[in-house]
């Protein structure tokens, strides 16, 4: 167990009064009142405080661009208190807003598309950016995001104001989307289909916030194909309307236990079946077409491995336009990127563990290089950590960009070889 201290935590500063606003908040006439009156019961939160209220922006995928930040940032100033926080669920909260101002601030935030429905509830899906631009990414979290966020609102609109059940999703196992702390979770994993390789979903239930510090651990489950994932929802929704008999959805996951949810998923996890669509994941249909070739696709399958490489590819791809840009320091960085990725791509096809850049590297010594899979000329480390050994200058920036290249080249030749085998 990891060592702690507690430490009490000075409040009085929160006690004071409540800024007022730097200039006169003007009024304002709703157009829309019943759009009004749907934004307030969904996003907007009574304060302890009488009169004040904290405002709610569910920002999808936690996505959130300075030219709006500034905005926001001056419409806080000028006509709030000054203060605004950020969420763990990846949105934004503006707190002490008198109610009077409301009308105001909704228009406003409209104008900014910051008046979404649906803040803090199940269809507010927290994710990490998987492999979109983390390096330790298995799976496309953003891309599964989208999906179940998409059903949820065309499904299931009786859940759009359900704010007991929380989906979170974590491209690795390292969590940073919290997936384990969810009613339902999912987590970026992969399955291996004789030597291809098929992006998957690992599914928890049973997890959560519960208040005043305490929290608890979901249950993993089971794990399925990716593509299979809103099937997974469905099916969990579809079960806790029919039989919860009104509970909350802790008691009744509690209630029915592990396995219970285990059996009714488990045709899900059949890899017997797949399908060409099953080896692209969730939002990386654009990178299928580039790397099969546009009129090629029929008769040709590419997997998570393939997926991998070819975003490890593209990564090199940057670093060379960095390089040409005379940004010396991130042409170095991702031409590392590229390495880690590519590194990681094969190891997947080998089911070997792939949760912190310094393991990939270690094990694509010991599989690869030491195995006599891939000839190098050194160890991987040492090819890699020269980003540790030299400046950024360009001499060294137009020779680790060269190496990560040629050492690209390598993996495609062994995994198109190793294919060949099957």
């Amino acid at each position: 167990a990891l060592p702690f201290d507690s430490y009490e935590i000075d409040t009085t500063a929160f006690e004071g009064a409540i800024a007022e606003p730097l200039l006169e908040v003007p009024t304002v006439t709703i157009d829309d009142v019943e759009a009004f009156e749907a934004w307030k019961k969904s996003n907007v939160i009574a304060q302890k405080q009488a009169g004040y209220v904290a405002i709610g922006v569910k920002v999808l995928l936690g996505d959130f661009y300075t030219d709006k930040a500034r905005l926001l940032a001056d419409l806080i100033k000028n006509y709030g208190a000054n203060e605004l926080r950020f969420s763990l669920r990846q949105n934004i909260v503006i707190r002490n807003i008198k109610e009077e101002n409301l009308p105001f601030f909704y228009q406003e935030l409209a104008k900014l598309d910051m008046v979404n429905l649906g803040y803090d509830t199940i269809g507010d899906i927290t994710a990490c950016p998987g492999t979109d631009t983390c390096n330790l990414g298995i799976a496309s979290s953003t891309g599964i995001a989208d999906e179940l966020e998409r059903v949820l609102k065309v499904e299931y609109p009786q859940f759009a104001n359900n704010k007991e059940i929380t989906i979170k999703i974590s491209g690795c196992m390292n969590a940073c989307g919290q997936h384990n702390m969810a009613e339902i979770g999912f987590q970026g994993m992969s399955i291996n289909s004789g030597k291809l390789v098929a992006p998957a979903l690992q599914v928890l239930l049973g997890g959560g916030i519960l208040g005043n510090g305490n929290g608890r651990f979901a249950d993993k489950v089971i794990k399925i194909p990716s593509r299979r994932g809103p099937e997974a929802l469905r099916l969990i929704l579809n079960d806790f309307e029919a039989n919860a008999n009104g509970a909350k959805f802790l008691d009744y996951y509690d209630t029915n236990g592990e396995k219970y949810f285990y059996e009714f998923l488990k045709p899900l996890a059949d890899v017997t079946n797949l399908t060409e669509a099953d080896f692209v994941d969730w939002g990386n249909a654009d990178n299928y077409v580039k790397a099969v070739g546009v009129g090629e696709c029929a008769g040709v399958v590419i997997d998570l491995v393939a997926t991998l490489l070819y975003e490890a590819k593209d990564k090199l791809t940057v670093a060379q336009e960095s390089f040409e840009e005379g940004k010396w320091s991130d042409s170095i960085y991702q031409a590392y990127a590229g390495f880690v990725n590519g590194a990681k791509a094969l190891l997947l096809a080998e089911k070997q563990k792939t949760n912190t850049h310094a393991g990939i590297i270690d094990s694509f010594d010991t599989v690869f290089v030491e195995g006599n899979k891939i000839e190098l000329g050194t160890s991987f480390k040492e090819l890699v950590y020269q980003i540790n050994k030299n400046e950024p200058s360009e001499a060294f920036a137009k020779k680790y960009i060269q190496e990560a290249i040629t050492f690209f080249e390598k993996l495609e030749a062994y995994r198109a070889a190793d294919l060949a085998k099957a």
